[in-house]
């Protein structure tokens, strides 16, 4: 199965999400994380484990998105300051990202 993602506004967080979609693994994101450090230079600021859910900051000197596993949810990546700019920018690179997720897959 190919992994996709659609995009999604959270009314409660007041953001845009994009969720991963045949994507759903508690341990998924560090793979993603991964790619996003390798392709982009992305670093990891911090990770939190709680008891339904998961969340690893990165960051870049342009950007900084939180990668999130929910248990009702699953998978999910939103960038922190929710600029349009900025949205649009994550969008595009995680269709990268998920082109080699993919690969990596297959």
């Amino acid at each position: 199965m190919k992994v996709t993602y659609k995009q999604h506004y959270n009314a409660d967080k007041q953001r845009i999400e994009f969720l991963l979609i045949d994507y759903d693994y508690i341990n998924g994101n560090e793979l993603i994380e991964e790619i996003f450090k390798t392709e982009y230079g992305f670093e990891t600021v911090n990770s939190f484990d709680g008891i339904w859910f998961k969340i690893i900051r990165i960051a870049s000197d342009d950007s900084e998105y939180e990668l999130l596993w929910h248990e009702d949810t699953g998978n999910s990546i939103y960038c922190v300051t929710q600029s349009e700019e900025g949205n649009r920018l994550l969008e595009t690179r995680l269709q990268r990202v998920l082109g080699l997720l993919n690969e990596k897959l297959a």
